[in-house]
């Protein structure tokens, strides 16, 4: 992706391991990309236990969800709720328990008429930890997926299988995103990330250091634009810039990074 690209970007953004705040990276870089005048379009695929829109303070808005669309009770626009902060973000909810009914060729016809509304310039489509139909759902739609890691030894190996799995189901583009990275150094952080990079073998597109404000922050709907912590507010600036294809020093404007209470 550059931001020459014409078109919609689709990405989804998984991990088989939980816990490690996929769906909370996914909703402060969506808010990240709006700041910087990009349209985008959340679709929460974690069927069954949604929480994004509880990170985007967005649950009293939900009415209809994706499976809504997916199955024709009702129209696209219908199942899209907006951002009140900005213009540029979009939000379509889960549905609380998956329906068989729905098939992956459905959900696909779906996300393909919000890709050619030419609405959004990128789709989020955030899945839930592991591997079953919602992340296959997606990969059938993705042209690019963004890992979560945390950096521990069950979530890196989580995401080198995840990335072997995506590859499996014709995702040939995955970046990775660490999270929750604790108080060391800059250099010692970045040590840390060469060899998580090794053992998942996938490029790395960020870095989010560890914050407890950020995990306060998802619980009280609150994102990057009202966040207090400069660390995570220029993280989240920082993938975003390079997510459009403007390169940003993985550390840019990031001081001490805190340890894990």
């Amino acid at each position: 992706m550059s931001e020459t690209s014409l078109g919609t970007h689709v990405i989804l953004f998984t991990s088989c391991k939980g816990g490690v705040g996929k769906s909370t990276v996914c909703a402060n870089l969506a808010m990240a990309l709006a700041e910087l005048g990009k349209k985008v379009l959340l679709i929460d695929c974690d069927f069954g236990n949604r929480c994004l829109d509880i990170i985007l303070g967005l649950t009293d808005e939900s009415v209809y969800d994706i499976g809504d669309v997916v199955l024709g009770r009702i129209s696209p626009e219908e199942a899209i709720v907006k951002d009140k902060r900005t213009p540029n973000l979009h939000f379509i909810a889960a549905p609380y328990n998956f329906s068989n009914n729905m098939s992956k060729s459905a959900f696909k016809r779906t996300v393909e008429t919000y890709v050619k509304s030419g609405h959004y310039d990128y789709i989020f489509i955030d899945t839930p930890g592991g591997v079953g139909e919602p992340l296959m759902f997606a990969a059938s739609v993705a042209d690019i997926a963004y890992i979560i890691v945390a950096p521990s030894r069950a979530a890196i190996r989580a995401a080198e299988r995840t990335a072997v799995f995506l590859e499996s189901k014709g995702v040939r583009r995955e970046r990775l995103i660490i999270n929750k990275l604790p108080g060391r150094s800059v250099k010692r952080a970045k040590e840390e990330i060469v060899s998580v990079i090794d053992e998942t073998s996938v490029k790395l597109i960020g870095v989010v250091p560890y914050d407890a404000e950020l995990i306060y922050a998802g619980d009280a709907g609150k994102l990057v634009d009202e966040i207090l912590s400069t660390n995570v507010t220029a993280a989240f600036e920082n993938i975003a810039y390079r997510t459009v294809g403007i390169n940003r020093p993985l550390f840019y404007n990031i001081k001490r990074l805190k340890r894990l209470k």
